[in-house]
């Protein structure tokens, strides 16, 4: 159909006129342009004195828009406008370029934008699923093709841009250490290198995630009178950005956070987790050294994140207050939260009867709980591991 109306506001007309000499002429207008009212009927005949007008002088009454391939699209305007605009952070920088180039380029790059329709995001959505592509990162390839189409569509670039739906996710199960496990790696730790105590105690007694841990400075960002670590920056590939969710936070430190901090080798001034000449710890060096914990400590091979995610798992065992917890850990919004509690409520296990008796010094809530974070694996050497930990239903 010809005739149509936008959004339920205003018609408009879009053809497609032969000339008397074989070529094809697209034509597009509203009935503004030849004074009708905004109707159904006036743009049947505004388009009717459009094929008229264009048939006696082969011009069309309005100038098309030229629409550039999806390739020109997304490295030219969008790139600069909404990537670059939008102070994106440099790892959406980066899986934004990554998911162009070996997903998107391929099938879409040569295509205009205005022949990328329904049938080509399915053929490009099979396409990923032949590929044996896990939904969610099938998912975060289509939400970049998204954005694109949508602020194709801003623009004024695409009438209307095909609708990108995404597959219903469940969220992977938390993976967490148990209370002995998490004692071993900072037995493990400690041995390894104070150095790296410190970062796992960060992780462990503070949710700081390793990025943070890479940029945390002693002089902008601990506070041993206080006794609170504060999070304003974070290090990826080598560049400072904000924290994810752009979030600056400050986190309380446990009593072992603050000893281990009061006790590190190195100059209060600087990176707090750094090279021996000062330069911040690249992504390999820390990754590797989780590694050679969790292998001293008897332990599979786990990242960073299953300290934090440990701190957090700990935390609402302990019945930490949920909006507290969402602001240590620097959540967005309260929903990420509560995958954690509702993981503990899930997967209880005993409280240590010395971490309970640390916590019930306190009555102050928050302070209950960190006492109790700060207690977690003292009351267990690493030969007596327990099994099974919280990564097991």
């Amino acid at each position: 159909m010809s005739v149509r109306q936008r959004r339920g506001r205003q018609w408009f007309f879009r053809t497609v006129v032969r000339l008397p000499d074989g070529r094809r002429e697209r034509i597009f207008g509203v009935p503004k342009t030849f004074g009708l009212p905004n109707t159904k009927i006036g743009a049947q005949e505004a388009e009717r004195r459009a094929i008229e007008r264009t048939l006696k002088d082969g011009e069309p009454p309005t100038t098309r828009k030229e629409v550039p391939t999806f390739k020109e699209w997304f490295l030219g305007r969008f790139w600069k406008e909404w990537v670059v605009g939008h102070r994106n952070k440099p790892s959406e920088t980066e899986s934004k370029e990554s998911i162009f180039r070996v997903h998107l380029e391929p099938f879409l790059g040569t295509r205009r934008l205005d022949e990328i329709g329904h049938a080509e995001v399915a053929q490009l959505r099979a396409s990923l699923v032949e590929r044996k592509l896990s939904d969610k990162r099938i998912n975060n390839i289509l939400a970049v093709l998204s954005k694109a189409l949508r602020y194709a569509e801003e623009a004024e670039l695409v009438e209307k841009p095909p609708r990108v739906r995404l597959y219903r996710v469940e969220k992977p199960e938390i993976e967490a250490w148990s209370f002995a496990e998490y004692g071993s790696i900072l037995g493990a730790a400690r041995t390894h290198e104070p150095t790296w105590y410190v970062a796992a105690l960060l992780a462990g007694d503070a949710g700081l995630r390793i990025g943070e841990i890479r940029a945390l400075d002693w002089d902008r960002d601990v506070d041993l009178v206080g006794r609170t670590v504060t999070v304003n920056v974070q290090i990826r590939h080598g560049e400072v950005g904000t924290p994810k969710g752009r979030t600056r936070r400050t986190v309380p430190m446990t009593a072992r956070l603050w000893q281990a901090l009061k006790s590190a080798p190195t100059i209060r001034h600087g990176y707090v987790v750094r090279n021996l000449d000062g330069t911040p710890m690249r992504d390999p060096q820390t990754s590797h050294a989780t590694y050679r914990i969790c292998r001293a400590a008897g332990l599979p091979e786990r990242g960073w994140h299953v300290l934090r995610h440990s701190f957090g798992t700990h935390a609402a065992l302990f019945g930490v207050n949920p909006w507290a917890l969402m602001d240590w850990m620097g959540h967005k919004r309260i929903d990420e939260t509560m995958l954690y509690v509702h993981f503990a409520g899930a997967h209880t296990r005993p409280i240590p009867d010395d971490v309970l008796a640390a916590g019930a010094s306190e009555s102050d809530p928050n302070r209950r709980v960190l006492a109790m974070l700060g207690t977690r694996g003292t009351h267990v050497a690493p030969a007596e591991r327990e099994r099974p930990n919280y990564r097991e239903s």
